[in-house]
């Protein structure tokens, strides 16, 4: 893979100031829309998670804006939001993310990773890192299913990016915590509880300063070759309480067994073969993992057994036609496979996906 500087191309997607913020028009809640006939406000869909009644929430950090302002595709910057789909495959609008939740000294609120709680409320992860500010875990409030406040309940996170819960242990991917020169990236797991999540005092996490000089929370950590400059990506937790982590610049995902204390027993290769695995959801339905390869537009699976099974890919797309285009995650209901086309692009010669356009889509995959 060639070697990037890890703040390459997409950071000129990520232009998401206070201002254009304020210029923000946010559709009508109770509107609806088709999976492949999304709205500005979700011009760069990224994460899944099931709610307490199986809707499929997705969050959307918008970071396609300016791309898009200034192709004349949008006249507006849309405010980073949290989509819902219902059982019917309609998605509307779940929360959009107010003023006043942005980070205090960038003005930005990017919402990437996310899942429920054992508390049933959603939490997500705001990353900061190439805005200046502190990236966050954020507390999205629920009540009779829908968002009503949001809260800082832990902060210090360098690149957080996925989020995976088993029971009340919180496990999060921190994508870059340190790199040089361009030949390895470090990066790794937090684990935290839900007892420490407290609004009233946000839990600190302590910069990751060498191997010698981290976080008690850093759970694991991963050293990478360094091509991308994204190392731990996409997580998810088995019925078992395995614990999967996707190296996204190797293409790979390790195991992690857990005690039922809750301590790491080991991390081991599990799956290799990918260009840029990027999100990862467990399916208990299924026993099998669902993954996505960012670079190369596809969508996989991977049973107990590290076997991996391609289910859909296909050549740069601009995401019709049900086409993945640069796909972030994948998340099974029932017998559908759901792809977030996250839609990024990196100037890199084995990437699929050359430009963010529209429209702004989710894909589909029947698994009967």
């Amino acid at each position: 893979m060639k070697s990037l500087n890890k703040y390459t191309k997409i950071v000129s997607l990520l232009l998401i100031s206070g201002a254009l913020f304020a210029c923000t028009q946010t559709p009508p809640a109770q509107q609806t829309y088709s999976l492949q006939n999304l709205p500005a406000q979700f011009n760069s869909p990224a994460s899944f998670a099931l709610d307490a009644n199986n809707n499929i929430l997705f969050t959307s950090p918008n970071l396609h804006n300016q791309t898009l302002i200034e192709k004349g595709v949008l006249q507006n910057a849309q405010a980073p939001t949290i989509g819902l789909i219902d059982e019917n495959d309609r998605v509307s609008v779940w929360y959009t993310f107010k003023p006043r939740d942005l980070e205090p000294t960038s003005g930005v609120v990017t919402p990437m990773g996310i899942a429920m709680g054992p508390d049933g409320n959603i939490y997500v992860v705001d990353m900061q890192l190439w805005f200046g500010g502190e990236s966050r875990l954020l507390r999205v409030n629920v009540q009779n299913g829908k968002a009503t406040t949001v809260d800082v309940v832990a902060k210090g996170f360098s690149f957080p990016n996925a989020i995976a819960w088993h029971g009340n242990d919180l496990f999060i991917s921190d994508t870059v915590l340190a790199t040089e020169k361009g030949s390895s990236t470090t990066s790794g797991v937090y684990k935290v509880s839900l007892e420490e999540l407290d609004p009233k005092n946000p839990l600190q996490i302590a910069a990751y300063k060498g191997k010698d000089n981290f976080d008690a929370h850093l759970f694991e950590v991963f050293y990478s070759d360094g091509s991308l400059g994204f190392g731990a990506n996409g997580l998810a937790v088995d019925g078992l309480g395995n614990l999967y982590t996707g190296i996204m610049e190797e293409g790979t995902v390790y195991k992690t067994t857990i005690s039922k204390n809750g301590t790491k027993q080991s991390t081991t290769l599990f799956s290799e073969g990918l260009i840029a695995s990027d999100g990862i959801q467990w399916s208990e339905d299924s026993q099998a993992l669902y993954i996505t390869d960012l670079f190369d537009n596809a969508a996989y699976s991977i049973d107990v057994n590290g076997k991996t099974t391609l289910l859909t890919k296909n050549k740069d797309s601009d995401g019709t036609n049900n086409e993945l285009d640069g796909p972030g995650e994948a998340i099974v209901r029932g017998n559908t496979m759901y792809i977030t086309n996250f839609d990024a692009v990196f100037d890199a010669p084995n990437m699929a996906n050359t430009q963010a356009d529209a429209p702004f889509t989710i894909s589909t995959v029947s698994l009967k």
